[in-house]
């Protein structure tokens, strides 16, 4: 009975140490996923910075596509008025 007795303390004593050791497996995987969880919150924030820069340069690209087309405009208009000046022109004998 004694022999009994004392094995089942080590089996207890044995059980208390694998929950330790369980507990501190799932403590450390309990950090590492906060950390993954925090760095994919940095990527998160980062891509949504990016988001913001590819709006604020597509807005510009737009500005600059109108002004391209108020410049084009502008030449032609030019290129009218310099064509009526080349033909009001005295011929050159």
């Amino acid at each position: 009975m004694s022999r009994r007795v004392t094995r089942l303390e080590n089996d207890t004593e044995s059980l208390y140490e694998l929950t330790s050791e369980v507990r501190s497996t799932q403590d450390q995987h309990t950090r590492r996923f906060d950390q993954v969880e925090s760095t994919l919150n940095e990527v998160k924030s980062a891509q949504g910075n990016h988001a913001g820069r590819f709006d604020q340069i597509e807005n510009t690209l737009n500005e600059v596509k109108s002004a391209q087309g108020n410049h084009a405009g502008r030449f032609d208009q030019i290129e009218n008025t310099l064509n009526e000046v080349v033909r009001r022109l005295p011929e050159l004998p």
